[in-house]
């Protein structure tokens, strides 16, 4: 007999490792709709994070600790100008953040701050977290750009959000052992990380909910669950809580 896969069986075992709150272009998305999105959804954690172009540490901490922490996970979004405050980070501790991340896309002078970039890697190292690298957009954030990186610093987690261009994020998961994946890309680009015997270092994130700013006619309660259920149906329910569950609770919540 066979039982039928339903986005409401396997949603409280969902983890999403890519979630925003805040303003893109000229949408802002409210942390109480989030809320209200993912009541809905009944997932089991959000990795949130700021859509944070000028960094507001104070503002970002008060906004992520009202989120319900039974599912939200903050990540601690680093712009440089937080890194000369204090270069250690430990002034952020007080977030009780479980990732850090670098938009070397919206932040574009990034690139020309390897050293920067070096020393938030170290004090990811310090307090145990993954660094997530925004990946594509311009050459500068590429994910050939962040392979160095992934390579001198293998008790690091890596993740490189989107996986762009897929040849390259290939180059960095074939050669680094410590870099993964983040799902939200098109379905090719999954099935060149599957074929190249890869799965098991993909991580499912969504990038709730700014596809609403590409896409203003979609339902996003419609599209998350449509997103899902596509996945499961072309790479199988036991590949996808890989990635959605096991690594998640692994590589962000250490358990």
């Amino acid at each position: 007999m066979t039982i039928k896969i339903t986005f409401n069986k396997i949603a409280p075992k969902i983890c999403d490792c890519h979630v925003h709150y805040g303003q893109f272009r000229e949408d802002y998305y409210d942390p109480n709709d989030i809320i209200k999105w993912f009541e809905e959804l009944g997932i089991d954690k959000v990795g949130i994070m700021p859509i944070s172009m000028v960094s507001d540490f104070p503002r970002d901490q008060n906004i992520m600790e009202s989120l319900p922490a039974e599912w939200f996970v903050p990540y601690l979004w680093v712009n440089p100008e937080m890194v000369d405050s204090d270069p250690t980070l430990k002034i952020y501790n007080t977030l009780n953040y479980k990732v850090i991340k670098i938009h070397a896309y919206a932040r574009i002078e990034w690139d020309a701050m390897p050293d920067k970039i070096r020393t938030v890697i170290h004090a990811a190292y310090i307090k145990g977290v993954p660094v997530m690298f925004h990946t594509g957009g311009w050459r500068g954030s590429n994910a050939i750009q962040f392979y160095k990186f992934c390579r001198e610093f293998p008790e690091v987690t890596f993740i490189l959000a989107h996986g762009k261009p897929i040849s390259q994020a290939l180059t960095v998961l074939k050669g680094a052992k410590n870099a993964y994946d983040n799902s939200f890309m098109d379905i090719e680009s999954m099935k060149l990380i599957c074929d190249a015997g890869l799965s098991s270092r993909i991580l499912f994130g969504t990038d709730f909910p700014v596809m609403k700013s590409f896409w203003p006619e979609i339902d996003l309660i419609d599209w998350y669950k449509n997103h899902v259920m596509e996945l499961v149906q072309i790479f199988g329910e036991k590949d996808f809580m890989v990635w959605a569950n096991e690594n998640f609770y692994k590589l962000i919540l250490k358990q």
